[in-house]
């Protein structure tokens, strides 16, 4: 007959698995078992204590094993038992058992789907077979159903450092740092403090925290078990900081035990090329490619040694042989393009970018980084950066190659790049020209000014503007010859000095479209010695900063000369857009409430992000994130955390709360909202631990 069952719950802030005493406690409840074998709730904690020495204290298939035994002896009375089917198919995981650990853990979602443990379970099981997709969503069903279980926080955190180092995506690395730190925070056993920390260094290593990742190893080189691991770690610290030589120490410490670390013998080969040091940089680099002949940090060190002894042939030889294994290997393919430009090979580079866009569209079509085409694309780009810093000469070359595909998107690639580089050499003409603007002043100069001021340095901009009076005599002289009596030739003067206004004011718009505080520090000077005329360009500039008295000035003067409705055109032209404002966190401030719901700091919701016509509180992002695909904004609408459109963002989702007040929201602000807490808690926790 079956036992009536109760729900197992695990409550917040303990473990999903006893890690105390193990070996007592097993002694204890076998003989308790002994005394009552019927005694199934001992039964059941016996099965988690094999589980718990198994998984996490070094028993491994022999605990696992144990503790499949209990869960079968329990499921011979309760076949439907949740707690037995869990810890039959976690043993079963815990021996690599997948196929059979599925069929329990299946039965058990039957039984209790909301379980902590069974997701855990789940989760380790998918991400033992590759499917790191599925399992992180179990892992984080774990981590919800028991936010106090360091082991969820653990497996999470070790598996979203996983997918994150396979995708190279930022966000991936601070969720798991934040899972890592939380399982540090909730006090896992000694034995395992070590492996966590090491986990936790090695996400620092990835997003260039260097000062915590040194704390972090260090305290690790404190186990024996792990001292000589935490020094090629400290290596790797100490290169990031660029104390080449301690990373070398470090490195030697290491290779002393671990001779054939491939890695980090090239490491040490990279670190001797940084000092200078090339002939040490090839041995230990040598030494590395006799373990791995593959090995391409080794052979791409090998190819810059020859470049810092100048001998390019010689690192051509090496890209090209690395290339001629490891296509796809796209740093030897950067040097070998720039090598090649630094020879003057234009000619190379010119054929080897039609080559490259001619076979694009032969090559199969692909998804991700790895696909054939985008690896083709990667190295256009990479040959077409190399163009452009040739010059204009490279333009032709650019152009020719777009009729050579059909693929729309390495069209346009090319196209922008061509314009980009035309753009460039008008803009080194022009900025020639405002220096000698005395001799070179025109009107066209300054409309060319105005086009490519994007491309032009600032102080080539307000170079063009020094134009003396004896300038503007001479030039009467040589644009419009010798007046034949003084009146013509103050009339001559007078028309070139009309020019010259019309020229500085063109060019004062130039200046302002920059937007950098010079340029507005210069229309502030320009404003007080201006006349009428060249004020109306000065607040025309001025507008463009977003100044509204430059703007009543503009529209006072518009009226006294009849010209309100050329001005009202004309504004449209020259106010910039509503400038992207990145939301901020509120922490303090009971007047500040969620404008979807209504909520406040302080209790009500954890944290408010304040933007430009709203603000969002963190409740209302959970919210909106499981039905973003539901909710899309309308094509008008724009974020009203920061102002980006459709255009500019991700996804943009209207939402209404408890407030009933509709709110816009990117999904660039749901992301940075959803991860504030997370980067604030590493923050803390990585300064004060």
């Amino acid at each position: 007959m079956r036992q009536n069952r109760v729900k197992h719950a695990t409550p917040c802030g303990v473990c999903l698995y006893p890690h105390q005493k193990l070996d007592w406690s097993a002694a204890r409840l076998e003989a308790r078992l002994a005394e009552a074998p019927d005694d199934r709730e001992a039964r059941l904690e016996l099965g988690r204590i094999y589980l718990s020495r198994g998984l996490y204290h070094g028993g491994g298939e022999a605990s696992c094993s144990a503790a499949l035994a209990v869960a079968r002896r329990i499921m011979q009375d309760d076949a439907e038992s949740a707690d037995a089917l869990i810890i039959a198919g976690t043993a079963l995981v815990g021996m690599d058992r997948p196929e059979s650990a599925q069929k329990y853990l299946d039965e058990a979602m039957k039984q209790d789907a909301t379980r902590a443990d069974l997701h855990m379970a789940l989760g380790a099981m998918y991400r033992g077979q590759g499917d790191r997709t599925t399992a992180l969503k179990h892992l984080e069903l774990a981590v919800r159903g028991a936010p106090g279980s360091w082991e969820a926080h653990l497996l999470l955190g070790r598996t979203l450092s996983e997918v994150a180092r396979r995708t190279g995506e930022n966000r991936l690395v601070e969720k798991a740092q934040y899972h890592m730190v939380q399982a540090l925070k909730l006090t896992p056993p000694t034995d395992l403090l070590h492996p966590l920390m090491r986990d936790l260094g090695l996400l620092c290593l990835q997003t260039g925290r260097w000062a915590e990742a040194e704390k972090l190893f260090v305290r690790l080189r404190e186990n024996p078990k792990y001292a000589t691991l935490a020094r090629k770690y400290l290596g790797q610290v100490a290169f990031g900081f660029g104390k080449y030589k301690n990373a070398i120490q470090h490195y030697r410490h290491y290779l002393d035990e671990h001779g054939d670390d491939a890695g980090t013998l090239a490491q040490v080969g990279l670190a001797y090329l940084n000092l200078g040091e090339l002939d040490k940089a090839r041995e230990a680099c040598e030494r590395a490619l006799l373990l791995d002949p593959h090995l391409m940090v080794a052979r791409h060190t090998i190819g810059c040694t020859f470049l810092e002894e100048k001998l390019p042939a010689e690192a051509i030889r090496v890209f090209k042989d690395t290339l001629h294994d490891h296509p796809e290997d796209m740093p030897a393919y950067l040097e070998l393009v720039r090598t090649r430009r630094q020879l003057g090979d234009v000619a190379w580079l010119q054929k080897a970018l039609i080559a490259e866009v001619s076979n694009h569209d032969r090559l199969p079509f692909g998804a991700g980084e790895s696909a054939p085409r985008a690896f083709t694309r990667k190295r256009i780009h990479i040959l077409v950066d190399e163009l452009r810093a040739i010059g204009p000469s490279s333009v032709t070359a650019v152009m020719s190659a777009i009729d050579l595909c059909d693929d729309e998107a390495l069209r346009f690639s090319l196209w922008e790049a061509a314009c980009t580089m035309a753009s460039g050499h008008v803009a080194d003409q022009v900025a020639s020209r405002l220096r000698e603007a005395g001799r070179s002043f025109s009107l066209a100069l300054a409309r060319n000014a105005l086009a490519a001021a994007a491309s032009i340095p600032e102080p080539a901009l307000t170079a063009g503007l020094n134009v003396t009076l004896e300038d503007v005599q001479r030039a009467a002289v040589e644009r419009r010859g010798n007046a034949t009596d003084l009146n013509a030739h103050r009339r001559a003067i007078e028309a070139e000095r009309e020019h010259a206004r019309a020229y500085q004011a063109v060019l004062l718009l130039a200046i302002a479209s920059r937007r950098s505080r010079g340029a507005r520090a210069l229309l502030e000077a320009w404003s007080g010695q201006a006349d009428p005329e060249l004020g109306v360009a000065v607040n025309a500039a001025k507008m463009m900063f977003g100044e509204a008295d430059a703007g009543r000035a503009l529209m006072k003067r518009a009226q006294e000369k009849g010209t309100t409705p050329i001005l009202e055109r004309l504004l449209t032209s020259v106010t910039p857009p509503a400038l992207r404002v990145e939301p901020r966190p509120v922490s303090e401030g009971k007047d500040v409430h969620c404008s979807a719901c209504g909520r406040t700091n302080g209790g009500e919701c954890t944290h408010l992000m304040a933007g430009t016509r709203a603000v969002l509180c963190n409740v209302c992002v959970s919210a909106i994130l499981p039905q973003r695909r539901t909710i899309p904004a309308p094509d008008h609408a724009s974020c009203d955390l920061c102002g980006r459109t459709h255009f500019e963002a991700r996804g943009l989702y209207r939402y209404m709360g408890a407030a009933k007040r509709q709110v816009d929201v990117c999904g660039e602000c749901l992301e940075l909202s959803s991860g504030l807490l997370e980067r604030e808690e590493v923050e803390k926790f990585l300064a004060t631990w």
